[in-house]
């Protein structure tokens, strides 16, 4: 059977890139790509030894869902030129975001065996951190690096002096600024994607898409802000996987209004937000919440500027949400 790697999903087909065949047999020109079809109940193999037993019991329970932009996946070929997926290859790492209603509790898989994860903001239409937050610790769940990408900085030359952004590059991540109507802050950004592959994410009309066309000089659909209600359109309908010119792979994924994360629990939050923890020290009590107890080290932060009211915000809505 060839071997390849999805780069669309099409709900009842996907399109793979397949695998280079021996240099003797191999056509010139850029990697094939066909359009396989789902055989059955597909079966994800994983037997690599994870990493956490979280981790382990949330692999069970994506075992039998469909494929995801970036799996690798074994085709049969019944016909000539009729692809078939028998089988998607193990995940080494993932993006797991949960569905919202009735089915909150069945996380899909967005993207597959990515190295990083790149969230988007802008000023326009406006960002939540809240979002931001979940994002990363998806991202840091499932083995991808997150970064941080503020965009459309010709709207505001301010936004590297916000604090409540400044906090993610005090915490270690990588935070680049960027105009993609200007070209500001791409030659910056190309390194840090080079020779990875890199999943964009973020609400709609931040400028994902308009990113991605500079860097992979594809001519991605884009779709500017609504005017009469400052949302952002959805200009990206499907995942899709582009390649870098000078090495590498991106992700174009659609915006996102919510961002529901599949197994949170308490560590998770404590290790993410270690400037908040290691503020409860100084708190008047043991197991303070950080909302309405007298001396409380963490909104004194807030009060004196030293943390940023909309992280001490993501903070409290995440440990509510905690499993465990």
């Amino acid at each position: 059977m060839r071997q390849g790697t999805v780069v669309q999903y099409l709900a009842d087909y996907c399109w793979v890139e397949l695998d280079p065949l021996e240099p003797q047999h191999r056509a010139p020109g850029p990697p094939k790509e066909v359009l396989a079809r789902f055989r059955g109940r597909l079966e994800l193999v994983m037997q690599q030894e994870e990493r956490h037993q979280r981790e382990q019991r949330e692999v069970e329970r994506i075992v039998t869902q469909q494929v995801a932009v970036g799996d690798r996946v074994a085709l049969s070929e019944p016909q000539p030129g009729d692809f078939a997926v028998e089988e998607i290859l193990r995940r080494e790492t993932w993006l797991l975001r949960s569905s919202v209603g009735r089915y909150r509790h069945k996380p899909q898989c967005v993207v597959a065996n990515a190295d990083q994860l790149a969230v988007v903001v802008a000023p326009v239409p406006g960002f939540s951190l809240g979002t931001v937050d979940r994002c990363f610790l998806a991202a840091i769940q499932g083995g991808l690096e997150p970064i941080l990408i503020v965009n459309k900085l010709d709207l505001d030359p301010r936004l590297p002096e916000r604090l409540e952004i400044k906090t993610y590059a005090e915490m270690g991540y990588s935070v680049f600024f960027t105009s993609a109507l200007l070209d500001q802050g791409l030659a910056a950004l190309g390194p840090a994607l080079a020779d990875k592959y890199t999943a964009f994410c973020g609400h709609s009309g931040v400028g994902k898409s308009s990113l991605l066309r500079r860097l992979t000089g594809v001519d991605i659909a884009v779709r500017s802000v609504h005017a009469a209600t400052g949302r952002g359109r959805h200009g990206t309908s499907s995942a899709r996987l582009y390649h870098l010119p000078g090495g590498g792979e991106v992700v174009d994924t659609p915006g996102i209004r919510e961002f529901g994360l599949a197994h949170l629990t308490w560590l998770d939050v404590h290790e993410y937000f270690s400037d908040i923890a290691a503020l409860t020290s100084g708190c008047g009590f043991r197991d303070c919440s950080h909302t309405v107890e007298p001396d409380c080290a963490v909104r004194r932060a807030v009060e004196e500027g030293r943390l940023a009211v909309k992280r001490l915000e993501s903070y409290v809505k995440l440990r509510a949400e905690c499993s465990s």
